[in-house]
């Protein structure tokens, strides 16, 4: 299916997965390495990031982008160089999972794939409203799917940005506080 990039003015929730769904971010390190390429992203690409969270076979960013911006230059932007330090650190660090990333192709060759085809899944939002549910249901999706209890305990979430606390990316609540 092909992907429609939406580039108007607004919040665009991204959400990707890895490819064939592998649990790469059951590894740590992976979960680090992609936190540090949306972090070193959001400065480049100028967006602020509203909320986040590194689930073990995808990722949920809401994402609020300034000025003129294009949606698949910020995705590849975050999408091309995690991809290759996250599989440089499979290839190294889990045999396993790196089989499940790698494509075959003709002749026995393959290619390596650390995201599943396409540009994952975006659209813009433009009530409060809609925007406050999708940051809830990001932070809250570690629950439903059983990895913590609470969405405080989970790591890899921008959940402590919304009670005063540090998170790995710096998140922005002016989208919310009104404070531009």
């Amino acid at each position: 299916m092909r992907r429609i990039s939406i580039n108007e003015e607004g919040h665009a929730p991204l959400t990707f997965s890895c490819y064939r769904r592998a649990p790469v971010f059951l590894d740590p390190r992976c979960a680090d390495l992609f936190l540090d390429v949306l972090a070193q992203a959001r400065e480049r690409l100028n967006f602020d990031v509203l909320a986040y969270v590194v689930m073990p076979e995808h990722v949920h960013v809401l994402i609020a982008p300034q000025g003129e911006y294009s949606i698949a230059s910020i995705l590849r932007g975050i999408k091309q160089p995690s991809a290759t330090r996250i599989l440089t650190h499979v290839e190294k660090h889990s045999p396993v999972i790196a089989d499940r990333l790698r494509l075959p192709k003709k002749g026995g060759s393959f290619e390596r794939r650390c995201w599943q085809a396409g540009g994952g899944y975006d659209r813009n939002v433009v009530t409060m409203e809609y925007a406050q549910n999708l940051v809830d249901y990001i932070h809250h999706n570690p629950v439903r799917r059983g990895l913590c209890s609470h969405p405080e305990e989970y790591e890899w979430s921008s959940y402590a940005a919304y009670y005063g606390g540090e998170t790995r990316v710096p998140v922005s609540l002016r989208w919310f506080t009104g404070e531009f």
